[in-house]
């Protein structure tokens, strides 16, 4: 099996997914609302070990798309694009962290009781499972027919978990922990970024500059109204 014929889309299908990536990623009252929704969940959830409540927060939040839109902007060169999502990026943590930090504050939650906090430490393996994921997630949501396997990669792709826990551990002003956790945090971003761009790179996506610029001038109109 030739690895083109695994990557093949249609221009179409580059277009539409453009579309989604963009829509999905929207710095707009719902993207926003579902970052904090997500971000509540998944905190009450570390703070109770409760890993049911985390992975149910793991398939609320939106955090994938900006990074997406990100490797997106990389890929096809638009700085519009690119400059655009990395500040969505940053505004989601910034907003993450703040709710994460008060719910800690305010629960006085005891980090080190937390099981899946103590077990996010960065190394080579958890960049790796990153790359995959990033690889996973950006596949499944560029091809056509394969939503069925969405569910399945927005668990893998481990990016609300560690936000949140930074937040906890911030409230706590455990430096050493906090400073762990932000270096497992940045790992994983950086792996799932270079994850889709290996898989946006040999989908061709470099081809749909033209739809990319299209799509963050339109996204900017109605964002205007």
């Amino acid at each position: 099996m030739k690895i083109k014929k695994v990557f093949k889309i249609t221009q179409n299908s580059r277009h539409d997914f453009i579309s989604k990536v963009i829509d999905s990623s929207s710095p707009n009252v719902e993207f926003y609302f579902l970052v904090i929704i997500s971000t509540l969940i998944v905190t009450f959830g570390l703070a109770s070990n409760n890993v049911i409540l985390v992975i149910g927060g793991m398939l609320v939040t939106p955090l994938l798309f900006p990074i997406l839109a990100i490797s997106l902007g990389v890929v096809t060169n638009e700085k519009k694009l690119l400059l655009r999502s990395i500040k969505v990026f940053l505004f989601s943590i910034i907003l993450a962290l703040i709710i994460a930090f008060i719910v800690g504050f305010l629960t006085k939650v005891y980090v080190y009781r937390i099981d899946l906090i103590t077990l996010m430490k960065p190394s080579w393996f958890s960049f790796v499972v990153a790359v995959t994921a990033g690889v996973a997630a950006s596949y499944s949501w560029a091809k056509p027919n394969l939503d069925n396997i969405l569910p399945g990669t927005a668990i893998t792709v481990t990016l609300i978990p560690p936000l949140t826990a930074l937040g906890l551990v911030l409230g706590e002003q455990s430096w050493f922990l906090f400073f762990r956790v932000l270096e497992y945090f940045v790992l994983n971003v950086f792996g799932i970024i270079v994850g889709s761009l290996l898989v946006f790179l040999l989908m061709d996506f470099y081809k749909a500059k033209t739809k990319a610029s299209k799509e963050i001038k339109l996204e900017a109109k109605k964002l205007a109204k």
